[in-house]
């Protein structure tokens, strides 16, 4: 089970939770050896498409003329520096996408399983894409490479039982393909290959990232079960007024109270106005404990920043930032770097007492 970055390579599953039934390919850009059950069908090029199903406990696969097979394993691999396809799902549909070097398929738990082999840094120039967007400066793409990085390999074995890496739902991180919208994403990831973020004790750091902390970051212990020491909270003044910085909600009062009576709470109406200048861990702490990200959870607000207030029967939450608050504030990080931050001042402005280092020199058997 290769599951480790030998040659740099990924093993992305892509859909893995959705039970597909039925694939098309098709060679967008250089030329692919077909391979099945480890015998070679011949090498195709552009335009060459590929329908890919499951048919009982095989994979049946017909290129635009016939039937080639059924078989129990499917790989389509790179022959060319810059190979792409793309994947679409048509039972179910899924949105088509194009994705860099090579893709296997084999059937996992009744799923027709796609697992797309990538270089390392191609998959993540592909999730800054997706996770970043294609508009900021190239120190911004280069901070976001090494949370990335830094992520990817602290987790490489987090799908180890399904036999790939990680998947490309937000569950590891978003994933959409390759990085194809601008190029400056990729060389931003190449400028800072290998690189990844250790404490003081060299051990890969957790490097969360939201879009926006609205004025200030969360510690961790805020939103997840401990603190730990290099996130901790800090005034952000270079989000706010900016997008994502506030937002409101309005539900009914009786929501509200019903939701309070739920967790315990038996007098609802005490709690109709409440301030928060700075992030907290606990709307109610006595006698019944209700956090702020539970509430946050339960009605779908942007983050558990926020304050609320009774206007006639409806209690209005007023709120700041956009997701859980820890690490790197993306708009914020956006500013820096547009105002002449580097990689290195990004890093250090939102994560503490943290070391920038390379993963290849580093004994990743440790993890």
């Amino acid at each position: 089970m290769p599951l480790h970055l030998s040659g740099q390579t990924m093993q992305i599953g892509l859909n893995h939770n959705k039970n597909v039934y039925a694939y098309t390919v098709s060679v967008r850009q250089g030329t692919y050896l077909l391979e099945c059950d480890g015998e070679k069908y011949g090498e195709y090029k552009r335009n060459n498409i590929f329908y890919i199903n499951r048919e009982g406990n095989k994979i049946e696969i017909r290129d635009k003329n016939s039937l080639i097979g059924s078989f129990d394993k499917i790989s389509l691999i790179q022959e060319d520096k810059n190979c792409v396809f793309t994947l679409t799902g048509i039972d179910p549909k899924i949105k088509s996408f194009e994705y860099n070097d090579g893709i296997t398929f084999r059937l996992y738990e009744n799923n027709l399983l796609a697992v797309n082999y990538i270089d390392l840094e191609k998959y993540i120039a592909g999730v800054i894409e997706a996770e970043g967007g294609i508009n900021a400066h190239p120190e911004y793409y280069k901070s976001q490479a090494i949370l990335i990085r830094t992520y990817t390999i602290k987790n490489i074995y987090k799908h180890v039982e399904d036999e790939f890496n990680l998947c490309n739902e937000v569950h590891c991180q978003a994933y959409h393909g390759r990085n194809a919208r601008n190029n400056e994403i990729y060389n931003a990831t190449k400028a800072t290959a290998g690189m990844v973020l250790i404490d003081k004790d060299s051990v890969l750091i957790m490097s969360p990232f939201h879009s926006s902390c609205g004025g200030q970051t969360s510690r961790a212990g805020i939103y997840w079960q401990k603190d730990l020491p290099y996130l901790q909270s800090i005034n952000d003044p270079f989000c706010t007024d900016l997008r994502n910085s506030v937002w409101e909600k309005t539900i009914k009062a009786h929501e509200w109270y019903s939701y309070l009576k739920s967790m315990g709470i038996s007098n609802p109406l005490n709690y109709t106005s409440k301030q928060a200048p700075n992030r907290s861990k606990y709307f109610i702490s006595n006698p019944h404990k209700v956090t702020y990200r539970q509430i946050r959870e339960k009605f779908g607000l942007r983050s558990s920043f926020f304050f609320i207030e009774k206007q006639n029967q409806q209690i209005v939450f007023k709120g700041r930032g956009y997701g859980h608050g820890i690490g790197m504030c993306q708009i914020g990080a956006m500013e820096m770097a547009k105002v002449g931050y580097t990689y290195p001042d990004i890093i250090h402005f939102y994560f503490h007492n943290v070391q920038i280092t390379d993963y290849r020199d580093m004994e990743l058997h440790r993890y």
